[in-house]
């Protein structure tokens, strides 16, 4: 009854006798599950890397795309606008002329003038450019 426990203690403690079969598939088992631990933290590192590739792309996108926005604003604001303006105050003086103009006017929020004023009031000043969000 003691030899088998003594000849574990024996193959375990002695350098020169042979491991048994089942320590040679525990170490099997172990060099299997650290290849595969090896391979899943690979995998893991180059999915990493494509996604912060494509999140990169998408910020380069972002921004190409808000540049572009930032500039059609500066030239609505320069461009446009003035002409906006004009266009209102034409459409005050001559409602002065043609009162059958002034409901529409009205309808859209542009006061009309009236025959005793020196000059039309100054139409709405730009919104403020100022940057909204973060």
């Amino acid at each position: 009854m003691n030899e088998p426990e003594n000849a574990g203690v024996a193959a375990r403690t002695m350098p020169g006798v042979d491991e048994p079969a089942s320590w040679q598939a525990l170490h099997e088992e172990l060099r299997r599950l650290r290849s595969l631990l090896n391979t899943t933290l690979l995998a893991m590192l180059l999915l990493s890397v494509a996604v912060n590739a494509f999140l990169f792309y998408q910020d380069r996108a972002v921004q190409t795309q808000l540049n572009e926005a930032r500039r059609m604003v500066h030239e609505f604001q320069t461009v446009k606008w003035p002409l906006v303006n004009k266009l209102v105050t034409n459409l005050q003086s001559f409602a002065q002329v043609h009162s059958d103009l002034n409901p529409i006017l009205e309808r859209y929020g542009i006061k009309p003038t009236t025959p005793g004023q020196a000059s039309p009031p100054a139409p709405a000043s730009l919104p403020s450019a100022g940057r909204t969000g973060k």
